[in-house]
């Protein structure tokens, strides 16, 4: 008599919870990950008045920076090069000199990088920051970040950002 021997299956998995681990571990890392928010540049548009049409103010010259950005990403400022070292300086002395009343004007050529423009831009903010925290600390004895809501509009309204965009028609066409 001969044994038989019995075959054995392979013993399967019980999956039945797989698909509800996996999901469960989906919206753990959803919930817990953090997204990354755009960076941008803030700035306060005027209000639209359907009503009222602008005219183009007149300013003297004087208390005007002009800053240029050709399409090779080299920084001019009125009319002489400058590099992004020295603007924040440059932009640190015009206001100063200038007062409340001073404008910079930023001009872009198409071309440029916008790493070049936002960096030129990152610039301009800080000489500003700069101003107003070396303001804040003579007129309230801290740094701008510790003023009150108050104390800050005041030091907004004494040094104001007047960043002035300006955006040329192509040649070709005279579309923007």
């Amino acid at each position: 008599m001969m044994f038989r021997r019995e075959r054995r299956g392979v013993p399967e998995l019980n999956m039945t919870s797989t698909a509800d681990i996996s999901f469960m571990l989906l919206i753990f890392f959803l919930v817990t990950t953090s997204m990354d928010v755009d960076k941008g540049l803030s700035r306060q548009l005027p209000p639209v008045n359907q009503t009222e049409t602008q005219q183009p103010a007149h300013i003297r010259e004087g208390l005007m920076l002009r800053l240029h950005i050709s399409s090779n990403n080299s920084l001019s400022c009125d009319d002489q090069p400058i590099n992004l070292r020295t603007l924040k300086n440059r932009v640190k002395t015009h206001v100063k000199l200038k007062g409340a009343e001073h404008i910079i004007q930023l001009e872009a050529d198409r071309q440029s990088s916008y790493e070049t423009y936002f960096k030129v831009q990152n610039a301009i903010v800080a000489a500003y920051q700069e101003l107003r925290d070396e303001r804040a600390k003579i007129k309230y004895g801290h740094a701008y970040s510790l003023c009150s809501d108050d104390e800050q509009a005041h030091l907004r309204e004494e040094i104001p950002q007047r960043i002035s965009e300006v955006y040329l028609a192509q040649e070709k066409g005279g579309q923007p």
